[in-house]
């Protein structure tokens, strides 16, 4: 076993066997999810006479391999200890480790884990990403316990693993919620990455913004109409609202069915406007050669039309993901992903959780829902520690002047930097960023000292979080730098960030 334990890690198991191992944990993602799990199980097969039958649930097949090797990383298991069933594996369940898709799980699984405790066998349950497990067709995993007799529950362990749980759904399955390890703690304790958010706005061209005016005009007209025949969804949540319109109008209520109708095209309009490629697109062409790029998007048809402009662009570069490849080519891409032949790996929605890859340090959101669950899941995908990245950044490209939410989350959090960007026909603004960097121009000009280099420099900086680093930090990268052009860049971000805190540039 190669891995110390986190403080918060330990506390966790800790609290987990006073709760007589059962519980559901909030972990921030990048924080040890999977370290927690496996640890948990060594602590608790300690305290047991026989041996542990661990059962492994994830939402999707490529984390089938993630537990694999985590689990022969961390646990005295053989590889021929371990059965895998779902994503073509079809196992029997006859292992000590069985790791289950949960679409195979539904049918499979609570018949062998039923058999183990009737016979006095401890099993211990660990659902992965337990959020998905909610649902009544999800929930068949824990068929077993409502058929298993009360003195027979007594080997039944489990843990619930997630950044954003639903509790209340699986309590009677898989205990209360137990332990929460929040974004605030994991960077103050460095157990992942420090962050930047950068919210950049795009504006809708003229015909774009009058086609999204009319559309709104007609929502508000149909809207006025229905919440009047309508008057208790007036007293539903957002979320809710649109589900019971949507359910409404699939039984043909015709006003639900217009009003949901018009709500669908103008956020159609939204989504796939094509200044997000655009913006992505530039975006990408002013960072790093060296960042390893994440692009989350909601639509197939976007991912594709993005991939095929940097293909072209980066050469053997970028690689695809998504539901409408063959198994083949997305484990292809995950490959040369994580080896590190591809650089930038464009995704719809597949990977917004799950994927462990350490040197992501930039994601891009290219287009998402209104879930702050699936925000704060794409925003892991980028957190988790590395030694050859410091700060991580996350782009989250919205339209101006929309009903599209104007920031990535919800609620700040005081130790993620979070920064408010535009763009238009090719050029990003940044107010704050920019008004630091006219005062360090003004004084070169004053110096008879500006150039054009410092100009190319500066508009590096703007969508990089470097200029917000410690000067003493970025004196050092500019010392160790490889190159003059990335010296003079690093020595150019710490007079930046010397301004910004009000100090000397020299």
């Amino acid at each position: 076993m190669a891995y110390t334990l986190y403080p918060w890690q330990n506390e966790c198991i800790e609290t987990w066997l006073e709760n007589r191992g059962r519980g559901i944990v909030r972990v921030v993602t990048g924080a040890g999810k999977t370290i927690l799990a496996l640890h948990a199980a060594l602590r608790l097969q300690k305290t047991l006479d026989e041996n542990l039958h661990i059962v492994v649930v994830v939402p999707k097949k490529f984390l089938l391999n993630q537990w694999k090797n985590a689990i022969l990383s961390e646990l005295p298991i053989r590889r021929e200890e371990i059965g895998l069933v779902g994503g073509g594996f079809q196992n029997r369940h006859a292992y000590k480790v069985m790791l289950y898709v949960v679409n195979s799980a539904r049918s499979r699984l609570s018949l062998p884990l039923y058999r183990h405790l009737m016979a006095d066998k401890p099993v211990f349950l660990i659902a992965d990403e337990c959020h998905h497990y909610t649902s009544a067709e999800n929930r068949k995993i824990f068929a077993f316990l409502d058929s298993l007799p009360t003195e027979k529950k007594h080997n039944y362990y489990c843990l619930g693993l997630s950044a954003t749980p639903k509790v209340e759904p699986l309590r009677n399955y898989m205990g209360p919620l137990i332990y929460s390890y929040s974004f605030t703690e994991a960077i103050a304790h460095k157990v992942i990455n420090r962050v930047a958010i950068f919210n950049v706005g795009l504006r809708l061209d003229p015909d774009q913004a009058g086609e999204y005016e009319t559309l709104s005009l007609k929502i508000f007209k149909a809207m006025r109409i229905f919440l009047r025949q309508n008057p208790t969804f007036t007293r539903l949540g957002k979320a809710e609202f649109y589900a019971t319109l949507q359910t409404l109008a699939n039984r043909d209520d015709p006003l639900a069915k217009r009003l949901a109708n018009l709500l669908l095209r103008r956020r159609h309009l939204i989504n796939t406007a094509y200044q997000r490629i655009d913006a992505a697109f530039d975006l990408i062409a002013l960072l790093p050669k060296t960042s390893r790029i994440l692009v989350f998007t909601e639509r197939i048809d976007q991912s594709e039309h993005l991939y095929e402009r940097l293909k072209e662009e980066y050469p053997s570069q970028a690689a695809l993901y998504h539901s409408e490849l063959t198994s083949d080519e997305n484990t292809l891409a995950l490959r040369r992903y994580k080896s590190g032949e591809a650089r930038i790996l464009v995704s719809c929605k597949a990977l917004d959780e799950g994927l462990d890859v350490p040197s992501t340090d930039v994601g891009i959101v290219l287009s998402t829902t209104g879930e702050q669950r699936q925000r704060i899941q794409r925003l892991g995908r980028i957190l988790r520690k590395s030694r050859h990245k410091t700060v991580a950044s996350m782009y989250y490209l919205m339209i101006e002047h929309t009903v599209e939410d104007p920031t990535l989350l919800e609620e700040a959090i005081e130790t993620i930097a979070e920064f408010h960007l535009s763009y238009d026909r090719g050029t990003f603004h940044h107010p704050f960023y920019d008004e630091v960097a006219m005062s360090y121009l003004d004084r070169l000009h004053s110096r008879n000292a500006a150039s054009p280099a410092a100009y190319r420099l500066i508009d590096l900086g703007r969508i990089r979080p470097d200029w917000i680093g410690d000067p003493e930090t970025l004196q050092h990268l500019s010392e160790k730098a490889s190159t003059p052009f990335l010296a003079s860049y690093y020595s150019v971000m710490r007079s930046l960030s010397l301004l910004r805190r009000g100090g000397d540039t020299r």
